[in-house]
Formats: C-alpha cells, structure tokens, sequence
C-alpha cells in the first residue's frame, strides 16, 4: 500500500484537528469535573480580582496555543516554502496580535461580568451584541488602515472591471490592501453604500486579468444577491444563541467569574458545533455563487481557472476526500466546482465569519482551526473561496 503524501495542506488540517481538538478536550475536563469552580473565585462582588483571574485564563489560552502557532505559523510555512519571513520577524508580530486580541477577550469578558451582574442575562446578551459589533468596526477600520492608494497593478484593476461591466454584474467599492501573508484573501466589509471588497495587493502581480476579474466578481455577486448579508445575520445569531444556551449549563453564568469560565468552556464546545455543520452552508453558496456567475455570462473555464490560482496561493489542494471536505472546509475543493449548486440553505463564509464573531464570547477556536493557526493577519479576516 502505498502512503498519502503530507502536503501542506494536509500537515495544516492534522495541526487544526489537534489544536481544536486539544481545546475542546480541556473545556469539555473543567466543565465535567467542574474546574472552574475550583480555581476561580465565584463571588458575586465587583474587585479587582476579576480582572486579574481574567487575564490568568487569557494567559493559559496564549501558552497553550503557542506550539500549534509555532507550527501553523513558521516551521510548516517555512518547511513547504510558503513564507520567507524570518522567525523575529513572525515572532514579533504574532506576540503583538496574540496580546491584542487576549486583551479584547479579557475587555470583552469582564463588560459581559459588569452587565451580568447589573442587568443579568439581558445585559450580559445586549454586551455580546455590541462586542461582535465592535469586532466587525474594528475589521473595518483595520483593511482600511492598510488601504494602498496607488499600486502598480491599477492598470489590470481596471481591466478586469471593464470585463465585470460585460458581465453585467454590480460591483461595490474596491480596495487594495497589503500584506505579509500569502494565504491573506481579502474579503468584503461594511454594509449598504459602505460595502466594500477587499483585495490582497499580490493578486494584481500574480493573478491574470481574467482571473482578477472572476474573483472579483465572485465577491460582487455574493454581495448582490444577499448571501454576504445572510452570513453575517446567521453568524451573530450563532454565537449569540450558543451563548445564551451555554449560559443555562450547571454551574454556568454571567454573574462570576467562574461561571463564566464554565459558559465560556460551553461557549467553546458549541464553537466546535459549528465546526463541523456551518461548513455546509458556506460550500453551498460557493456552488449557488458559481451558478450564478455562469449565468451572468462569465465562462465556466475562467471560473474553475481562477478557483485553481487561488487554490495554488492557499493551501496547494485541488482535491480531497469528500468526508473531509464535508467536515472541515467550508470553501469546496477545485475538482468539486463543477458541481450542480445546493438547494438548501446556504450563506456566504457564515462557517468562518461565526469563528470571528465568536472573539466576544472568548472564543479560543477563533484562530486554532487549520486555516489560520499561527498566522495573525488571517485571525480577522479568515480565508475564503
């Protein structure tokens, strides 16, 4: 018999298999043997210590993911010729972006005890819903930020606009971003007349004008027909229904710190829920997207064309088990683009826009998952088709 290769992508799933499941098996021990309770002070009273034993859990959630960041982030891009970054350079930005985002869990958190304890249940879910907003802002401003004004490629930009025109299709605001990651796709932001897609600058070097055109066109499309919308309505109601759920497990709540150390431990195996079911509305859209590219008049070569470039700047997998395609990617292989669009429900990047939003309810499998352990510029902006 003859062995399966470990490509990159493959040594990345088994990492993310590893790190999610190493997370999930240590909430699922505190919740049965009730550790929190334990360790954590369940007092009801306002004092500095909540902050204190908030930071401790945020410390043990960055040490605990740091062998799987090392990993995900440096020795396998490194190993498979993915990154020529040297390890200062990736040690200094992953430490910046691991202290930022623990520090908004931690902010986040105690917000969620304060309201808690003032209002109950109520405040602490009005809490929830202004952190995943604040999340989505803060996104918005971050690609902004990074926003190039001129670039050499505003030539083939162009072009592959004129193309979209001939296709019919609405294109929102455009903007070009840079960045250090090969695996950075960009994405859409905003709402209304602000919504805007979000271009990695490296496409307008290796991306043709027909390919630029067709992914730009993808993100058109699904903004036009909804399905962006729907993601992001269905992923805030996610979190914010898993956290009111977990809210009611024994020993869990809003009102203490250990309580909300056994909801966040809940919190995370309803995360790992999603894992494993959102995934199948994400493939969906991607299908119904492709359809109604096709109907629009794009050509199905340039679509499976441009699918295949991106695939060759992500993870390099053109085909892949259906069972683990079913499971773990919400963006469907090359070799399953031909296939006839799902009927059932679908929303566009709902499966990793949901590990976004999950950052206001402390969601430690936010950045564990295959895709963007270890690499900070995709903990935000996750990757997509």
């Amino acid at each position: 018999m003859t062995k399966t290769a470990m490509t990159y992508a493959r040594s990345r799933l088994w990492l993310g298999i590893c790190g999610v499941g190493s997370l999930v098996t240590v909430c699922t021990v505190a919740l049965v043997f009730g550790l929190p309770a334990s360790f954590l002070s369940s007092s009801t009273a306002f004092g500095m210590s909540d902050l204190t034993q908030l930071s401790v859990l945020a410390l043990m959630f960055i040490a605990w993911l740091a062998p799987f960041d090392f990993l995900g982030g440096f020795r396998l891009p490194k190993k498979f010729l993915k990154s020529e970054e040297s390890f200062g350079n990736w040690v200094s930005s992953y430490l910046r972006a691991a202290v930022g985002q623990s520090l908004l869990f931690i902010a986040f958190a105690w917000l969620i005890l304060v309201f808690g304890r003032w209002i109950g249940l109520r405040g602490a879910i009005s809490m929830v819903v202004l952190a995943i907003g604040f999340c989505f802002m803060l996104r918005n401003q971050a690609m902004r930020f990074r926003r190039v004004e001129s670039h050499a490629g505003s030539d083939k930009l162009l072009d592959s606009l004129t193309l979209i025109q001939s296709w019919r299709i609405f294109v929102p605001n455009i903007i070009v971003v840079r960045h250090r990651d090969v695996g950075f796709t960009g994405g859409i932001i905003g709402f209304g007349n602000g919504a805007t897609i979000v271009i990695p600058q490296s496409w307008l070097e290796t991306m043709s004008k027909a390919e630029l055109a067709t992914v730009i066109a993808r993100r058109a499309v699904a903004f036009n027909s909804g399905s962006y919308y729907r993601g992001l309505a269905f992923a805030c109601i996610w979190n914010l229904l898993g956290f009111v759920i977990c809210t009611q497990l024994p020993n869990a709540g809003v009102d203490s710190v250990s309580a909300l150390a056994n909801t966040i431990c809940g919190f995370t195996l309803w995360s790992f829920l999603g894992l494993l079911t959102l995934p199948t509305l994400s493939r969906n859209a991607s299908l119904q997207i492709d359809h109604l590219l096709s109907k629009h008049g794009t050509p199905k070569e340039l679509i499976f064309n441009a699918a295949d470039s991106f695939d060759q700047m992500q993870d390099g997998e053109h085909s892949r088990p259906r069972w683990i395609e079913a499971i773990f990617h919400p963006v469907p292989s090359v070799d399953r683009r031909n296939a006839l669009p799902k009927q059932g429900p679908a929303a566009w990047n709902v499966a990793r826009t949901s590990l976004f939003f999950s950052w206001a309810c402390f969601g430690v499998l936010s950045r564990a998952v295959h895709c963007n352990v270890g690499r900070p510029e995709l903990w935000t902006m996750l990757p997509i088709d």
